[in-house]
């Protein structure tokens, strides 16, 4: 399968567990917009922890992802306490 164009979302921090995607998908990347506390952010695929975001990453730093399928879901599960905003790139694999 070849990506043309990938999906871009925006993840408030703040707002706990956010699913980004509840269907299959690939990440590509996250791009940090605004520092992360000084909690790790972690990336889910269903309920098991993929990569962890270190805490206290910088804004404007990048994480390449390859890009790495997500089986059944792609959920960024901060820390209840933390804070920041990221950006998400991704592709669904397929539709619900």
């Amino acid at each position: 399968m070849t990506i043309t164009e990938w999906e871009a979302v925006a993840v408030n921090v703040a707002d706990d567990s956010t699913t980004v995607s509840a269907v299959p998908a690939l990440l590509n990347a996250i791009f940090i917009n605004t520092a992360l506390s000084a909690q790790p952010l972690l990336i889910k695929d269903g309920t098991t922890t993929v990569y962890t975001i270190p805490a206290s990453a910088a804004a404007g730093t990048r994480f390449l992802f390859g890009p790495t399928r997500f089986n059944t879901s792609l959920i960024v599960d901060p820390d209840n306490s933390g804070s920041g905003s990221i950006t998400v790139e991704y592709a669904d694999l397929e539709r619900s």
